[in-house]
């Protein structure tokens, strides 16, 4: 049996497929603008904790350019000043060749606490107030730590203490001498055990002597990722 459709009965069926397509695209369309806002949202949301980050990176940056500059006024203040003498009463010359007391500030701070260890140096500053003093078979020992003992920058350094032993023979003027310019050294020497013998003109040294020095402070740079 053949049915008949009538045309007024296929425009509402046509109307229906229509409205169902529109509906269609529409959901589509909303889903997809659903979707792209919440993208987008996200985007602004990080967007937004760079710019804010960006910011205080720059604040940080800005404060450190007003500490380096307060430093540098201090610096010139308290290490280079217009002073004649510098804080040990030598003369204040920045000459190569000035030799303790004289010198600068800057010179004096530095060579108190050296940044490396350098045995060899060490035994050449001693032999030198050695032989200031005139002592006569003058001689240092100690062990050469240079592969077990580390020079490189750290964030947290350490004093690190070196021991070395010296000896030598004067009379007893002498021999005040060596004790006395190791007590003014602008490098620190501790005696930590001292042991004399013979008489006033002939007196024998015996010296345990630890000085130190410190590794340099590093500038660790972070980096921060942002989510």
């Amino acid at each position: 049996m053949k049915i008949k459709v009538s045309s007024k009965h296929l425009q509402i069926d046509k109307a229906q497929s229509k409205i169902v397509v529109a509906v269609t695209a529409a959901t589509v369309v909303t889903v997809f603008c659903l979707m792209s806002s919440k993208a987008l949202l996200g985007q602004a949301a990080y967007q937004r904790k760079v710019i804010s980050e960006t910011n205080k990176t720059t604040q940080q940056l800005l404060d450190n350019k007003k500490n380096a500059d307060k430093l540098v006024n201090y610096y010139e203040d308290v290490f280079i000043g217009k002073s004649s003498t510098n804080i040990i009463g030598g003369r204040n010359t920045d000459k190569d060749d000035a030799v303790p007391p004289d010198g600068t500030n800057a010179r004096i701070v530095l060579d108190a606490l050296p940044t490396t260890y350098d045995f060899p140096a060490l035994v050449t500053s001693l032999s030198a107030l050695l032989r200031d003093a005139n002592l006569s078979s003058p001689n240092i020992s100690g062990t050469d730590q240079s592969t077990e003992l580390s020079s490189a920058p750290s964030a947290t350094p350490q004093v690190v203490t070196v021991t070395v032993n010296v000896s030598g023979t004067g009379n007893y003027s002498q021999v005040q001498k060596l004790i006395t310019d190791l007590e003014r050294s602008i490098r620190p020497f501790d005696i930590t055990n001292l042991s004399l013998s013979g008489g006033e003109n002939n007196l024998s040294l015996t010296a345990i002597v630890n000085t130190y020095y410190q590794p340099a402070k590093s500038m660790d740079i972070g980096k921060k990722e942002i989510r």
